[in-house]
């Protein structure tokens, strides 16, 4: 495995995006709306979700994500729900709901493989 690839679980990786090009382990197909350092992660092919380590919000997302995929499908999807029922959103309502999403997305690529 690439030094620049930090394995933090076998679904969850990180690496600086700005070395994304370089790694030949990562298929790397810029998003052209998004710049590189602004992009928090993507879902890689097989399902495997890939973290930014220079995007600021890196060590939340890395923290929280683990947390995340622990968790039965129900259990995202009530969560999932929960969140659109609060009526004054925070920015970590927002964080935490997007990040439930990528996690079903994830999950959803992960299955389409097999």
């Amino acid at each position: 495995m690439n030094k620049n690839i930090e394995v933090i679980n076998k679904h969850l990786w990180a690496v600086r995006f700005s070395l994304l090009p370089f790694i030949k382990e990562i298929e790397y197909r810029p998003v052209e709306s998004i710049p590189i350092e602004e992009e928090p992660g993507r879902i890689a092919e097989g399902g495997i979700l890939i973290l930014n380590k220079d995007h600021p919000g890196f060590h939340i997302m890395k923290n929280l994500f683990p947390k995340l995929m622990k968790k039965k499908d129900k259990q995202l999807k009530k969560e999932l729900n929960n969140t659109k029922l609060i009526k004054n959103k925070t920015h970590w309502h927002n964080l935490y709901a997007s990040m439930l999403l990528v996690e079903v997305e994830r999950r959803e690529k992960e299955r389409a493989v097999k």
